[in-house]
């Protein structure tokens, strides 16, 4: 009767663990990056969304609305503070991604047409380097995301 393992039997038993631990590893590490770059896409949807809610919202109820970007650089609020159509909408980012403008920190008017009053860049960038800028235009309801948009923008009707 056997009383112990041969040295052949050990390594063996240690490489299949160590291929399967590797294999493990890789997959864990594929699928958290994958979920970091799926969030950071629906973070680039919800602010295209916001922007777009808050025009059409403006013109539709014909009142004067404000985009806000927060001073740490972590959400975005769309806010009017008319009393008859008293309304506050953010975007909370997490802390793997910020925010970044060359729209004054403040307010940003929109008019009740439904158009910012200045055209500006809202850029999102999160740790893994990705980055993605959003351009809205003054005097039409057009929001493209990125240089390489493959649409012509979003009309606003």
């Amino acid at each position: 009767m056997k009383k112990a393992y041969t040295l052949i039997e050990l390594i063996v038993v240690l490489s299949i663990l160590v291929i399967f631990s590797t294999v493990t590893i890789g997959g864990i590490k594929y699928f958290k990056d994958k979920s970091e770059d799926l969030n950071f896409e629906n973070y680039v949807y919800e602010v295209k969304s916001l922007l777009s809610f808050a025009k059409s919202y403006c013109r539709k109820n014909k009142v004067i609305g404000n985009i806000i970007i927060s001073s740490d650089r972590k959400s975005i609020i769309f806010d009017v503070t008319d009393k008859t159509y008293k309304l506050n909408k953010r975007v909370d980012l997490d802390n793997s991604t910020e925010i970044g403008s060359n729209f004054k920190l403040g307010n940003n008017k929109i008019n009740d047409e439904g158009f910012i009053k200045e055209a500006g860049t809202i850029t999102l960038s999160n740790k893994n380097s990705k980055f993605v800028k959003i351009t809205i235009s003054v005097g039409n309801d057009i929001i493209r995301v990125s240089e390489n948009d493959d649409n012509e923008g979003d009309m606003i009707e």
